[in-house]
């Protein structure tokens, strides 16, 4: 469910980061904060397919919400996984040893 909430999260921020743009951009509304939805929930996709970063990944998740058909479920799944990424943190902490 991670790589699909990945995949949500990815797909609802180009859409809907776009759409957003779009629409700023129609109202006479510019400037580089515009696209921080997007790159947000471009990053937020990429760290959830990688399980690495869970405040990221659901960072970006939530700026998926831009298209809810997507972003919405995106969110629910990561929430619903979030001891995916612990599992992974604890296993990098094993290989690491004691310091």
């Amino acid at each position: 469910m991670r790589i699909a909430a990945g995949i949500l999260t990815l797909l609802g921020g180009l859409i809907g980061g776009s759409l957003f743009v779009g629409i700023l951009h129609g109202a006479g509304i510019y400037g580089a904060l515009l696209f921080l939805p997007l790159i947000v929930a471009t990053i937020g996709g990429i760290m959830a397919l990688k399980r690495v970063h869970y405040k990221w990944a659901l960072a970006g998740a939530i700026c998926s919400i831009l298209f809810p058909p997507f972003g919405i479920p995106a969110v629910i799944l990561l929430v619903k996984r979030k001891s995916e990424f612990e599992a992974k943190q604890g296993e990098e902490e094993k290989e690491e040893g004691p310091k």
